[in-house]
């Protein structure tokens, strides 16, 4: 057995490249070590902020007051 060390850029990079390791028939075992500062690491794009608060929410609490979600939007769109 071989062992390789990689060091990636962002946790992000490190994600996927673990997820693509992972699917390698040939690749026994993937560690990740993530050495980050103890600060908060607040995300960059809004997409990842609100990604980050949803990741949060319990899902069972999430659109529970949602029937029908057409009308539901279609309502939302009548709004504007």
């Amino acid at each position: 057995m071989t062992t390789l060390t990689v060091q990636v850029d962002n946790k992000e990079n490190a994600v996927l490249l673990e997820k693509i390791l992972k699917e390698m028939s040939f690749v026994e075992k993937v560690d990740v070590n993530i050495d980050t500062p103890n600060i908060v690491e607040e995300p960059k794009g809004s997409y990842q902020k609100l990604k980050k608060a949803i990741d949060k929410t319990d899902k069972s609490l999430m659109f529970q007051d949602i029937d029908d979600p057409s009308k539901w939007q279609k309502d939302i769109r009548d709004e504007w």
